[in-house]
């Protein structure tokens, strides 16, 4: 059963985030770059890359006013960025659950080389996305990624 005016619409972009809910919008500076520059040393996604991806998205969501959003468990997005981590993890999907995610998730973990040599150096953002949206359902209570 969906509530369209609960759902939450986001856009992760490199040099701003965007959430639209219950007719609020919120708009924040804070990018991908930003997170991306905080976290990645010398091009390189490392398992210490991460961390500290998880640190700054922490930061940015816990201080914010998103910790007070009202979210019926299920989010939308028209990111491009969405659509082909969809296609990189989730078999091209156009809906991905909590559980999903999070294999997806710890599949990326485990295989990191791997995933970080199938995207361009250029590219590297799909990976801070991801962490993004990962940290996203922890903290939001997110439970449906829907791609529109």
């Amino acid at each position: 059963m969906d509530h369209p005016d609960s759902v939450l619409k986001f856009s992760l972009g490199l040099n701003g985030l965007s959430f639209d809910i219950d007719n609020q919008h919120i708009e924040l500076k804070q990018g991908l770059s930003f997170v991306e520059s905080n976290s990645i040393s010398h091009g390189v996604i490392d398992e210490l890359a991460i961390e500290k991806m998880i640190y700054f998205i922490e930061e940015i969501i816990e201080s914010k006013p998103l910790r007070n959003l009202n979210i019926s468990g299920v989010t939308v997005t028209s990111d491009a960025t969405m659509t082909q981590l969809s296609e990189l993890f989730f078999s091209t999907k156009k809906q991905i659950s909590r559980i999903e995610l999070e294999h997806g998730f710890n599949d990326f973990i485990e295989r990191l080389s791997y995933y970080t040599n199938q995207v361009s150096p250029d590219q590297l953002y799909i990976f801070t996305y991801f962490v993004f949206i990962r940290e996203m359902m922890h903290h939001l209570r997110v439970e449906e990624i829907q791609i529109i």
